[in-house]
């Protein structure tokens, strides 16, 4: 990136100053400073089906005719959130979502100097791909066969998107147990939902553990937690404030969830049982 030789403000010669502990470009006749920061950009990281990534081939330089993710400068009146998404647009004629931030890289370069780069997860929502502004193409590939990218910042926000994507956290259903029939209720108690030990056990759900109750017969919903009835006694409880939830007769879904990583989650199969009217597990 040139130096500035002349005040962009009166055109005097610049000399150098120590301002702030560093020697910076500086005008004496007007004070202007020329502070060398970097240029801020905003970059897409998107992901199609979890196994191909979005690219661009650059129309301009830097880089021109080289692969790259989909990037552009932040304009001085918005939020790089919003250069993201313009910019996704305006390259590759994609709509995109926000989803969270990767993380913030810096990348040198001849024509701009130190380029600051705000890497944003995208989620891909419509549009069809064609190659729009400062692009020469624009395509996904999978994972497996991405090119050769010229940024090492780039590089690095791939590696870091794939990731997060790998151990980001997800909540997902761990055990359902369906058509399980009241057959007590009790007002004054702490509260909770009590449950036949051994259909507990089938569906691998703990005494305490939090569950969501829904009620078939009348819609209600509750959160709280369990508690282990005898083994084979075919109980369902519901205790404290529970019980102005349902009535002794009334069918329910019980429900809880494990939080698991992103991978995780795409394998986890949920234990489901379900149940006769005598709070029986009914084997299929």
């Amino acid at each position: 990136m040139k130096k500035h030789n002349f005040c962009l403000l009166c055109g005097s010669r610049l000399s150098a100053r120590k301002i702030d502990g560093l020697k910076r470009p500086a005008c004496s006749a007007c004070g202007w400073i020329h502070y060398a920061n970097p240029l801020p950009s905003a970059v897409a990281f998107v992901l199609r089906d979890d196994d191909e990534i979005l690219l661009i081939k650059r129309g301009v330089p830097p880089g021109k005719g080289k692969w790259a993710l989909p990037s552009g400068f932040v304009e001085a009146d918005e939020l790089p959130e919003y250069t993201v998404i313009r910019e996704l647009k305006e390259e590759t004629g994609i709509n995109g979502s926000l989803s969270h931030l990767i993380g913030v890289y810096t990348e040198p370069t001849k024509t701009y100097g130190n380029v600051m780069l705000i890497a944003y997860d995208v989620k891909y929502r419509s549009g069809k791909i064609r190659a729009r502004t400062d692009t020469i193409d624009a395509k996904f590939f999978p994972l497996n066969k991405i090119p050769r990218i010229p940024f090492a910042s780039h590089r690095a926000i791939i590696r870091d998107g794939l990731q997060q994507r790998n151990t980001m956290n997800v909540e997902i259903l761990k055990s359902k147990i369906t058509e399980a029939t009241i057959t007590h209720t009790k007002l004054f108690y702490k509260g909770s939902m009590g449950i036949d030990g051994a259909v507990m056990k089938k569906a691998n759900i703990l005494p305490g553990e939090k569950v969501h109750v829904l009620n078939y017969d009348n819609g209600e919903r509750l959160v709280t937690y369990t508690i282990e009835e005898k083994s084979g006694s075919g109980r369902i409880v519901l205790y404290g404030p529970a019980s102005r939830k349902g009535k002794v007769g009334h069918r329910l879904c019980i429900l809880s969830y494990a939080t698991v990583t992103y991978e995780s989650a795409r394998k986890f199969k949920a234990k489901v049982i379900t149940l006769d009217s005598r709070n029986r597990i009914k084997h299929r």
